[in-house]
């Protein structure tokens, strides 16, 4: 919390916009483990709201918890004379993938849905397939 009041000294009006995609997780790092076929371990958050905390230190906060929120929130925090801090819920199963898939991640994404199915996780594979598959 310290670059919050941190910009609460500062002689205002001050103008940015911090947009925060929140997915509850470490998520590159929990990519890169599923990439090698590890299964993901202390890469999930429990992350707070932040835009309480901005609103909390007398930053304008916004929080984004559905897409047709989106427009509206970003026109409402482009549009105010200071500082705003935008906080979007977004799915933690959404992949980034890279440009080029490799063999090595295509082994080792097989590898960690083999070991989340024997390990009793297999509801992540599914709930992976349909966020990224279906839609």
């Amino acid at each position: 919390m310290n670059p919050l009041a941190e910009t609460l000294n500062i002689i205002f009006p001050i103008f940015f916009v911090l947009l925060i995609f929140n997915n509850g997780s470490l998520a590159f790092v929990e990519l890169e483990m599923i990439a090698t076929g590890l299964l993901d371990h202390g890469s999930r958050l429990n992350n707070p709201n932040f835009a309480s905390i901005a609103e909390a230190a007398g930053i304008k906060g916004i929080r984004i918890e559905d897409p047709a929120e989106i427009e509206p929130g970003l026109r409402a925090a482009f549009g105010h004379k200071g500082p705003a801090i935008v906080d979007v819920s977004v799915n933690r199963q959404e992949l980034s993938l890279p440009p080029k898939i490799t063999l090595n991640q295509a082994v080792g994404f097989n590898l960690y849905a083999m070991r989340a199915i024997l390990n009793g996780r297999g509801d992540e594979i599914i709930d992976l397939a349909k966020t990224n598959l279906l839609r």
